[in-house]
């Protein structure tokens, strides 16, 4: 019976710390030591939206990188100087548009009227747009469209 407890204690334990393995190179930091940059993005485009939290990631040789969740589910991860590198939210909710390059804006309203952008990753050879509808679409660092991502 002893051992029963100390296998029960043992598994228990075991599954405890499994549950806390945190990565040891991400930290919650106050909002305020996000970059001035990044400050400045999310009170102009998501002003109306409580930020929830903001971690700060070593990306190793990425670097840093940061992520701000919002309270309504956003999620936008920026560079080390504050520079927004992806924003993304949850299913069937839009992204603002004001901060995307105007020709995605724009060929997204004309070819998917239907659809809004709900994703979006700075890349480096452009972007990559995810709509409300499921469809991931690729632009050039110009906005141009190249292709739809299958």
């Amino acid at each position: 019976m002893k051992k029963l407890k100390n296998l029960s204690v043992a598994m228990l334990m075991v599954t405890v710390l499994a549950s806390c393995d945190k990565d040891d190179n991400e930290e919650i930091i106050k909002t305020e030591d996000l970059p001035a940059t990044g400050q400045s993005f999310l009170k102009e485009h998501f002003g109306d939206q409580k930020i929830i939290s903001v971690e700060k990631e070593n990306e190793g040789s990425e670097g840093i990188e940061y992520e701000a969740r919002l309270d309504n589910g956003v999620v936008v991860k920026f560079d080390k100087d504050g520079v927004w590198k992806e924003a993304d939210a949850p299913a069937n909710l839009y992204l603002p548009t004001a901060f995307i390059l105007p020709t995605i804006v724009n060929y997204v309203g004309t070819e998917y009227p239907d659809a809004g952008i709900n994703d979006i990753d700075k890349e480096r050879a452009g972007f990559d747009v995810e709509l409300t509808s499921g469809l991931d679409l690729v632009f050039n660092l110009d906005g141009d469209f190249v292709r739809i991502d299958l």
